[in-house]
């Protein structure tokens, strides 16, 4: 990730150095653009789809050196549904030197045991831009872009078996029934206002439409939740088999990882 951001400093550091020699007369005063763009992921991350959509109103004010800009837009990129397991290593195992009978639990009834998920990066954002003319048909720009969330939905109830049997504490000749239990959980966690730099060409088709091509440096972080199975209160069931959390987990959590993937971004540009 260092290098992916030193990268694009680099780029950027680049290409405002060369911009000096290659100045165009700029075209002064404000303008707007509106734009509809699409990006592209060759290595996608977290369950996230190669593509993303997005659109934008930007508005311009023109210098003699270049063009600053404003950009209010919206991006989505969607994800695949996708299933992971939850982690037993915190249930009471059955050992009769350091758990009574009402302790030790049921192990994870591993047949039924899933947790369903899927992410989404998408939301409102900001750009902002610096825009210099290359020649008569084709500009160069750069900027960042700041904003955006990333869900996280999670769904799933899991449960012990209920054949399991250990040791009695008070009597090793024979054999009791382990605790039972439930867990039932959900939620939509989010995290967000992420900033990712760009930069790229733009080719003038005409008076009143062009095309921009960017390197787009799209970072986040994504969440997972992390659930460790049978950590609950719980209360006995009327049917007297499974007991039903009534509690949050207090060792669940959210797992963090920071990212850049690169995209590549291409939109269509309508001038006013």
């Amino acid at each position: 990730m260092r290098a992916t951001n030193s990268l694009a400093r680099w780029g950027l550091a680049a290409c405002l150095v060369g911009s000096v020699g290659l100045l165009q007369a700029q075209d002064t005063g404000f303008s707007s653009d509106f734009k509809l763009r699409l990006g592209y992921a060759p290595s996608a991350k977290d369950n996230l789809r190669a593509y993303y959509q997005g659109f934008g109103w930007n508005l311009n004010y023109g210098l003699n050196a270049g063009k600053i800009g404003l950009e209010l837009g919206y991006l989505y990129n969607t994800g695949d549904p996708y299933v992971t397991m939850p982690d037993a290593s915190r249930l009471k195992k059955d050992n009769p030197a350091t758990t009574t009978v009402n302790e030790a639990q049921q192990p994870v009834d591993w047949a039924n045991a899933v947790d369903d998920k899927r992410n989404e990066l998408s939301g409102f954002a900001v750009r902002l831009s610096w825009t210099q003319k290359l020649s008569e048909e084709w500009d160069w720009q750069a900027g960042v872009q700041i904003g955006t969330q990333f869900k996280h939905q999670y769904v799933s109830t899991v449960h012990s078996r209920t054949d399991a049997t250990g040791p009695d504490p008070t009597d090793s000749t024979k054999s009791v029934v382990l605790s039972t239990w439930n867990d039932s959980y959900n939620g939509v966690p989010r995290k967000g206002n992420f900033i990712s730099p760009y930069v790229g060409v733009s080719w003038h088709l005409d008076a009143d439409s062009s095309l921009e091509f960017n390197a787009m440096f799209l970072r986040y972080d994504a969440i997972e939740y992390h659930h460790y199975a049978g950590t609950g209160v719980y209360e006995l069931n009327d049917d007297g088999k499974y007991w039903n959390n009534s509690s949050p987990w207090k060792y669940d959590k959210l797992d963090s990882k920071s990212r850049t993937v690169p995209h590549l971004e291409i939109a269509y540009v309508f001038h006013f």
